[in-house]
């Protein structure tokens, strides 16, 4: 799918975004894992999301969707699993989560992905299956994993990918034992560990957490719950710098004030750029002011980073970026996807390892063909950038926003963007 992206018309734009996929998945797992019945309103339904519901009820779960409210039947236990293979599709978090789960089975399980998942790291399972004596075995393009898994102390480093810590903090209270992890500094992106332990302190889990070691008590059981997920602060941060870009103020609501999501920093960091975000009911309002280029540490935040890249291209100065070196490791190397799709626009940037500068600003060249790199935040980065330009880009692959925002670009032409789709 094309799209061509342009400033379309003036106009103070309203937008509500969608909600977090990253608590979406978190609450379907927790769900499933009750064995009993629970209710979750306002999830978020996207590629990501519906391959965690897919393995969910491969292995046994239930949902009943009507509306906006879920009705989910757990797993009574993992005696219908039938061997099927258990496809992640480009999830990482469905993927890193699901590890740990499907090793409380005594069984083979086959997990597969695509795109680049399967490449992605998985050392930290690796050594810790190893060590338990356990099959973790990685086929081209297939993972065999068996358990089961046995409660033990774990010790993580920090800096790979909280999401090794959130999979083993689901399995773990079911284990006979009692368990422990210990996390290595330094510890990146904790606010979704955070994220984690709400789920599972809502869930009726157990668990002591004194900052680099997380205790969890074993032979606990899930409670039901029911909740509503949050809007999604990373799907925010589109529309805060679109603000920057067109220069014209744009309301977002689904925003929680007191969200605990790490990347609800972005109020923050736009804030210190230079645009005023000013608090209304269920949310913020942007407002276009002089963007001045600094320094932002992406550590905790790197989802935020192509789009950030993308903002800091209109501020005056440099604009230096620490601590993204995760972001080569995604759906794509976004660092090096984004450098290659700015130069195409005539903007300064360029890197080293983890660090990105990108220096502004920079008049956006038009008529210009975009690649999305099939990656959905590339996609939705350059597109907000596109958004400021009176005349048309397009970007190629842009049906990679259905991995987490299918509504995305109906939503970015209700703020008056024009947007021309070519499937």
């Amino acid at each position: 799918m094309q799209v061509e992206i342009a400033k379309g018309k003036d106009c103070d734009a309203f937008i509500t975004i969608p909600s977090s996929k990253s608590q979406s998945h978190r609450v379907l797992i927790a769900a499933a894992l009750h064995d009993g019945v629970s209710t979750i309103r306002n999830l978020v339904i996207n590629n990501d999301t519906q391959a965690t519901m897919t393995i969910l009820k491969q292995l046994g779960a239930q949902f009943d969707i009507n509306d906006d409210c879920i009705r989910v039947t757990g797993i009574h236990d993992f005696n219908g699993y039938n061997g099927e293979v258990l496809d992640c599709g480009e999830s990482g978090s469905t993927l890193r989560f699901m590890i740990p789960v499907v090793a409380l089975m005594d069984k083979e399980v086959i997990l597969t992905g695509h795109g680049r998942l399967m490449e992605r790291p998985l050392t930290v399972y690796e050594q810790l299956f190893a060590k338990q004596g356990l099959l973790f075995e990685k086929q081209g393009q297939y993972l065999y994993v068996k358990g089961p898994l046995k409660s033990d102390h774990f010790v993580i480093k920090g800096n790979i990918s909280s999401q090794f810590i959130t999979g083993l903090l689901f399995a773990l209270p079911l284990l006979d034992g009692d368990s422990s992890i210990d996390i290595i500094e330094p510890y990146e992106s904790k606010s979704y560990v955070m994220m984690s332990e709400d789920v599972l302190a809502s869930s009726g889990i157990q668990f002591q957490d004194t900052g680099l070691h997380i205790d969890i008590k074993g032979n606990q059981q899930y409670q039901s719950i029911d909740t509503v997920v949050q809007g999604d602060d990373s799907q925010a941060a589109f529309f805060a710098c679109l603000a920057a870009t067109r220069k014209l103020p744009v309301t977002v609501r689904g925003i929680s004030h007191t969200s605990r999501q790490g990347d609800h920093v972005i109020i923050d960091i736009v804030k210190r750029m230079g645009v005023i975000a000013e608090e209304v009911s269920d949310g913020y309002r942007f407002v276009p002011d002089k963007l001045t280029g600094c320094t932002i540490d992406l550590a905790d935040c790197p989802d935020l980073g192509p789009v950030l890249f993308a903002l800091a291209t209109q501020a005056q100065g440099t604009t230096t970026f620490i601590n993204a070196q995760r972001l080569r490791i995604k759906e794509s190397d976004r660092i090096a996807c984004m450098e290659e799709e700015l130069r195409k626009l005539g903007c300064t940037i360029s890197s080293d390892n983890g660090t990105v500068t990108v220096t502004g600003p920079t008049e956006i060249k038009s008529n210009v063909i975009l690649n999305g790199h099939n990656d959905h935040r590339i996609v939705m980065a350059l597109a907000t950038l596109c958004a400021g330009c009176e005349c048309a880009n397009t970007i190629e692959g842009a049906q990679a926003i259905n991995k987490s925002y299918p509504d995305y670009f109906k939503d970015l032409s209700q703020c008056g963007v024009e947007v021309i789709i070519h499937d």
